[in-house]
């Protein structure tokens, strides 16, 4: 299942994901993925988001 904070994920708009890994944090954040891309901050941990390939 696809959540809409996948829909918002760079690794699923490139094409790297298909939305079904259960481990990601997109599968169970409630907080919008979006404004942590923009921010670079993950206000559920209050750390640093680091996208790595």
């Amino acid at each position: 299942m696809i959540t809409s904070n996948c829909k918002k994920c760079l690794f699923f708009k490139e094409g790297k994901c298909n939305g079904e890994d259960n481990s990601c944090i997109c599968k169970f954040c409630p907080r919008n993925l979006s404004m942590c891309i923009i921010t670079r901050w993950c206000r559920e941990t209050e750390s640093p988001v680091v996208f790595e390939d």
